[in-house]
């Protein structure tokens, strides 16, 4: 019997080419590639699993036609030299192996490029909103942007079309043209980085040339029977940009050279209150480009088009392909959670897929780290377990886990899986630590996948399991183990304010859990995640609500990384106030007393709840006392007692552990 998702795994041509079904790997780039912009082993294992797992297509995101000059990715690949071609050919022949069609998106950053040495060009002399903010900051010039004038625009569009043939020249079916997030094309395309007066600028038609002219260069170069896909934004998301009707009239005066549209929508280096409302992470909700894709759906005559953005699994891909949405559908983060689920849903296994839980950790790339997942710690290590999964041990040992948290669950299971004795000891009477408090509000529902994924292979893993029990030394000198794995967590920090353990003060997890139940006006000491997270549901839930931060407001936005932008529009939509810069001095029956650390000014919040959001403690005391109970070497740490608070890090660093005892 077929899968039950008919739609989904019905398959299409263009041009003569076969998709085996409807999923596509959007564009994305692993961060292995050379500096000198060439594929390495690495990166090429990382998009060949995609296509073992079931894509119809794998895309290379953001291959550059001039990485010296323009480059804003620190290991894209250069399609500017022939030196390319060889290990593209290879990714691609492997890639035919599981009839999977590979293709790589051809781009020219523009203004744009940020690494040290690229050159800025666009279409008017403007730099980004994001640099102008940083230079402010930082009380330095804005890098100069330069005027592309049309010796340069010939030489630019020459470039994109001989990348094209390159990829022609590897064999490749399928390229993808970069039209959007705002680089060189997407920058002509939009009214406010384009102010051009000349055939280029001004009008919707001129604004458009540049991309026609290139998009017709490249037909020229490879021939009429690649296929060429577009990548557009349904619209810049941007005041005084890009609009989506506009957007739509672009993509009709593109399609005679364009054979698949994927449609995106975002504005690269935009400014801070615009990143806000970009944010794919949990907090949002799933699918959100459905209005834009339905304008080109309506726009486009011949071309195929391919539904992009949040789609989480084939659930959201059926949906939009059953109401004739789009032909293709695009996904990048669920393939990095399970690289499977194309091949679990096609043999209706879809409760076996380890769900991307939108957490945004695979973003720790943009720090020049390798790709890798929160959630699944085989991501980014295809060339050290290629068939993703450990090998099996050739000298079985007694292994403790102490901790049954994200960490201690993933420690637990791969060594079970390695063929070691294990047994697990947690503290409470279920399994998943602080999983389990870190998914209780309605927004952050989605970590609740992973906690239903993970639990029960721990618990059919074959390692034997005591809850309700705090293991100590007595219980590793019963257990006699060989190797002792420290997941013990953290706990909650009550910090030392006169009135902190007053009845009415309680740690923000319990109002999330529903455990306390806050008064109408209600204080909050820590702006971190779970302070903000907490704030944001108490206010909406018709709470007045006020966090205290000592961190002056950059500093605090800092330390939340990627989730920053997100939660920052969503506090401020839920009317949630911040007080930055200011300490909690004394808590009282009806008021907080605090300090605002610039001014020295002392004041009160009236209050009936306050809760406290003050940070999470490594249990090292206990930690100390344990790691001495067997041969110290045997002995080891993960989790929060190595690095505190990311999901990601808990799940990898229990894996790496357990992986090589």
């Amino acid at each position: 019997m077929g899968s039950d998702y008919k739609h989904c795994f019905t398959p299409i041509t263009v041009k003569g080419v076969e998709f085996k079904n409807r999923i596509v790997v959007t564009p994305n780039i692993a961060g292995w590639g050379t500096r000198e912009g060439v594929l390495t082993q690495e990166q090429s294992a990382y998009f060949e699993r995609f296509a073992r797992g079931g894509a119809a297509l794998v895309t290379l995101g953001n291959c550059s036609i001039n990485m010296n000059e323009s480059s804003d990715e620190i290991h894209q690949l250069d399609l500017s030299h022939d030196k390319v071609i060889f290990g593209l050919n290879v990714l691609r022949e492997r890639c035919a192996r599981y009839n999977a069609h590979l293709s790589a998106q051809i781009n020219y950053a523009g203004r744009n490029g940020w690494y040290p040495g690229s050159v800025h060009y666009a279409p008017s002399p403007l730099p980004t909103f994001s640099e102008m903010e940083n230079a402010e900051r930082e009380g330095r010039y804005p890098k100069r942007v330069h005027e592309i004038d049309c010796d340069k625009l010939r030489e630019l569009i020459e470039g994109y079309a001989n990348a094209a043939l390159r990829l022609k020249r590897a064999g490749f079916k399928v390229l993808m043209l970069h039209c959007a997030h705002n680089n060189l094309i997407g920058q002509f395309f939009s009214p406010i980085s384009n102010f051009r007066r000349d055939q280029y600028g001004g009008s919707l038609e001129n604004r458009a040339r540049f991309g026609i002219e290139t998009l017709r260069a490249i037909r020229q170069k490879v021939g009429g029977d690649m296929i060429i896909d577009a990548r557009m934004s349904g619209e810049d998301v941007m005041p005084g940009g890009l609009q989506a009707p506009e957007a739509a009239v672009i993509a009709q005066m593109l399609e005679p050279y364009v054979d698949i549209f994927t449609i995106s929508c975002a504005f690269h280096m935009a400014p801070s209150y615009v990143q806000e409302k970009m944010s794919l992470a949990m907090y949002t909700p799933q699918m959100p480009l459905i209005e834009y894709t339905k304008q080109f759906r309506s726009a486009l005559k011949h071309s195929k088009l391919t539904f992009t953005t949040s789609v989480v699994n084939l659930d959201n891909a059926e949906f939009v392909l059953e109401n004739d949405m789009a032909d293709f559908v695009g996904m990048f983060r669920p393939f990095l959670a399970d690289p499977d689920i194309v091949s679990k849903y096609s043999r209706n296994r879809a409760g076996d897929v380890n769900t991307c839980i939108r957490c945004e950790w695979h973003g720790r790339f943009f720090t020049h780290l390798p790709m890798g997942c929160a959630v699944n710690p085989y991501c980014g290590r295809e060339l050290e377990y290629p068939k993703g999964r450990v090998a099996k041990t050739d000298a079985p040992r007694k292994v403790m886990v102490i901790g049954g948290g994200p960490a201690g669950m993933q420690a637990a299971w791969t060594a079970a899986q390695r063929g070691h004795d294990v047994v697990l000891y947690e503290k409470e009477e279920e399994l998943g630590g602080n999983l389990l408090k870190a998914s209780r509000l309605p927004f952050k529902r989605e970590i609740e996948k992973f906690t239903g994924y993970i639990t029960p292979r721990v618990t059919d893993s074959g390692a034997r399991i005591v809850l309700g029990v705090e293991a100590d030394e007595a219980a590793v000198e019963a257990e006699k183990p060989d190797v002792l794995i420290l997941a013990l967590g953290c706990e909650d920090v009550r910090p030392g304010i006169p009135g902190a353990r007053l009845e009415h003060v309680r740690f923000a997890h319990e109002a999330d859990s529903g455990a306390v139940k806050p008064g109408k006006n209600v204080v909050i000491i820590g702006a971190g995640h779970v302070g903000t997270e907490s704030a944001i549901q108490l206010a909406r839930d018709g709470h007045t609500v006020a966090v205290l931060e000592a961190d002056p407001a950059g500093v605090c936005m800092e330390k939340k990384g990627s989730l920053a932008a997100p939660l920052s529009a969503m506090s401020r939509d839920a009317g949630v106030r911040f007080f930055y810069e200011c300490t909690a001095e004394e808590i009282r029956d009806g008021s907080v007393v605090y300090r605002d650390m610039a001014t020295g000014r002392v004041s009160e919040l009236p209050c009936d709840t306050v809760l406290l959001a003050v940070g999470l403690r490594p249990r090292r005391e206990l930690a100390e006392r344990l790691r001495h109970t067997i041969a110290e070497c045997d002995v080891y740490l993960v989790g929060d007692l190595t690095e505190s608070g990311a999901i990601g890090h808990a799940v990898n660093s229990g894996f790496d552990i357990a992986a090589h005892i």
